[in-house]
């Protein structure tokens, strides 16, 4: 029986490398290979750099699945199975071999739909889930870690956060959202209408968001936001935390020229 594998290749925003063949047939599919005189693990990882010249990844587990099949005879072999891989990319320069045209880095539908073979399909699905448990780990942990070195003179904020000296300017202006920050700047702003208990919390939020999700490559509005709010709310201590939130609300308010009445929208 032939041992043949694939490589699911992941990056850190949760895509998924896939590769447009061109030899023998066309479609997309994952790295994949045939284990020759070696384990599986070592032909999954030797596919991965013949195939796309990525040496900076992580095997990070096998795939649950293993797929037999019946076929002709091959090489005095008629039945194989299919092992599969997960492998992280960490960085560096993707060169295709002379079996794949282009490649493409794609969500979990895209692949789905994109895939030739349903058992690349079937290891995505496993592969998916063990992805989104990796990042749902990585947002808990995060949201645990404290703040420490906590300096705002008026124009910077400065604190320690993640093991990283974190430094920001603080612009104060008009901000629709109480505060913000600058993807391209060291920069962060906070709403002209908010009243001095308020500052500093959202300063902490703003530099603490603007870090993980840079860092980390996550969603703003839900992940990164759900961090820094964590992270804020831990600074700011329970018996406050209403009180701060008063504060923020009242220049929500302001800016917007709007009632919340009892909608929290923070």
């Amino acid at each position: 029986m032939r041992t043949m594998v694939a490589a699911v290749i992941f990056d850190e925003k949760g895509r998924f490398l896939i590769l447009k063949r061109k030899l023998h047939w066309k479609g997309w599919e994952f790295v994949k290979g045939r284990a020759e005189k070696e384990t599986a693990r070592q032909a999954a990882l030797r596919e991965v750099r013949e195939e796309t010249g990525i040496r900076n990844d992580m095997l990070i587990t096998k795939l649950p699945p293993e797929i037999f099949y019946r076929h002709e005879n091959i090489h005095g072999h008629t039945s194989s199975v299919q092992k599969a891989f997960l492998v992280e990319y960490l960085g560096g320069k993707i060169r295709l071999s002379f079996e794949h045209s282009t490649y493409k880095w794609v969500d979990k539908k895209t692949a789905e739909r994109l895939l030739t073979h349903r058992s690349h399909k079937i290891f995505l699905r496993y592969a998916y889930k063990i992805v989104k448990e990796r990042k749902r780990l990585l947002i808990e942990k995060l949201s645990k870690k404290h703040i420490r070195h906590v300096n705002f003179d008026g124009k910077r904020i400065r604190l320690t956060y993640d093991g990283k000296k974190l430094r920001y300017k603080a612009i104060r202006r008009k901000v629709r959202d109480v505060g913000t920050w600058s993807k391209n700047k060291p920069v962060v702003y906070y709403d002209k209408n908010l009243d001095d208990p308020g500052v500093l919390p959202i300063l902490i939020h703003e530099a603490v968001e603007k870090h993980v999700a840079q860092a980390y490559d996550l969603d703003v509005d839900t992940e990164a936001h759900k961090i820094a709010q964590a992270v804020e709310k831990e600074f700011v201590a329970d018996r406050k935390w209403i009180a701060v939130q008063k504060v923020v609300t009242r220049a929500w308010v302001k800016t917007n020229r709007r009632k919340v009445g009892k909608t929290k929208f923070y």
